[in-house]
């Protein structure tokens, strides 16, 4: 009887892989919490560059009304600042709308460009639109830059799944109180 006892204090007693033990139980959760904050600071990376995006678009189109028929070139640039994550038309899509206001300085549609498959329907277009009332009176235009970007987490796809990205710039016209559509 004394014999059990004895094995029973020496297997409690003894640490020779108490630190092997801990190490296997605490890596698991050290692993998935680094693997998490690296996904969210890639998240935020991806987000932050879709905004980047849509202000640089917004920008050449206000500073150069001569870009007219070069769309694609805008689109290249939404790309080059998006880089190096992908830029393929099924995750990134560039929305130039040209909204030029009435004689009662109501915002309206004056010209869209769009490439991708992730741009807005016409209800999500007039609501946006309507977000432009102020920005100008009759005569003049807005440039709107909406740019969709579908991130795919490169560590946790298939957990997390796609994130969506929209992002919106309003630029005036600098040289000219319109700006001639670009596509």
């Amino acid at each position: 009887m004394d014999k059990p006892r004895s094995l029973l204090w020496t297997f409690l007693s003894d640490r020779s892989g108490l630190a092997a033990t801990e190490f296997a139980l605490v890596l698991p959760v050290m692993l998935a919490g680094w693997l998490g904050m690296a996904q969210l600071s890639q998240m935020s990376v991806a987000s932050t560059k879709a905004m980047m995006a849509a202000q640089s678009v917004g920008d050449l189109m206000s500073q150069e009304p001569s870009l007219s028929g070069n769309f694609t070139d805008l689109v290249l640039a939404a790309s080059q600042v998006l880089s190096p994550l992908p830029t393929t038309s099924s995750v990134l899509t560039v929305d130039v709308v040209s909204i030029s206001f009435n004689s009662s300085n109501v915002p309206q549609l004056g010209w869209r460009c769009t490439t991708g498959s992730g741009g807005d329907t016409t209800a999500q277009m007039n609501a946006a639109i309507a977000t432009a009332t102020g920005l100008g009176t009759s005569g003049q235009s807005v440039i709107m830059v909406t740019v969709t970007y579908s991130y795919t987490p490169t560590i946790t796809g298939g957990i997390i799944g796609t994130q969506t990205f929209v992002q919106r710039s309003f630029n005036k016209p600098r040289l000219a109180l319109l700006i001639p559509q670009p596509c």
